[in-house]
């Protein structure tokens, strides 16, 4: 049986070749929401940035985040 973080791995995987694949009506966006939504869902810290953001901009999202949880809930980032 799947434990639930390889459950949500495989969600987000699903969403990731929907979005790949061109007889698919699932958008890259959707496919990045989904992963974003999931890895929230499992207690990881996922953050979707303004692709015209500035590399400070984006860290000052992140040093938002780690001022409020532990280092060791800091396991994986997902930027976009």
């Amino acid at each position: 049986m799947a434990t639930a973080q390889q459950a949500n791995e495989l969600k987000q995987q699903g969403a990731i070749e929907a979005a790949r694949d061109p007889e698919s009506t699932v958008s890259p966006e959707a496919a990045e929401k989904k992963i974003v939504e999931e890895s929230k869902k499992a207690g990881v810290p996922a953050f979707q940035f303004d692709p015209d953001a500035s590399m400070e901009q984006k860290k000052a999202q992140v040093r938002a985040v780690r001022h409020h949880r532990t280092s060791s809930q800091l396991r994986e980032i997902i930027f976009s």
